[in-house]
């Protein structure tokens, strides 16, 4: 063996969180709104569950950052 791990499954899309934040802290959207409001902004299409799955690890990472700073 050679030790390479395999990775498996699809790449992770990179995603714009500073939009993902706007639509759904400023705008107010709902999760599909969002999702659709984002493939219009971005291009990219993105589902309903992974655009509340990419908000939900925003928010907790601003949340140890805004932590970790006090």
């Amino acid at each position: 063996m050679t030790g390479k791990k395999i990775v498996v499954g699809r790449p992770r899309l990179s995603v714009d969180f500073a939009i993902v934040l706007r639509l759904r802290d400023i705008d107010n959207l709902g999760w599909s709104r969002m999702a659709e409001a984002y493939r219009k902004i971005s291009g990219q299409y993105m589902s309903r569950d992974t655009i509340k799955r990419r908000y939900l690890e925003a928010k907790a990472q601003e949340l140890t950052t805004a932590n970790s700073t006090d």
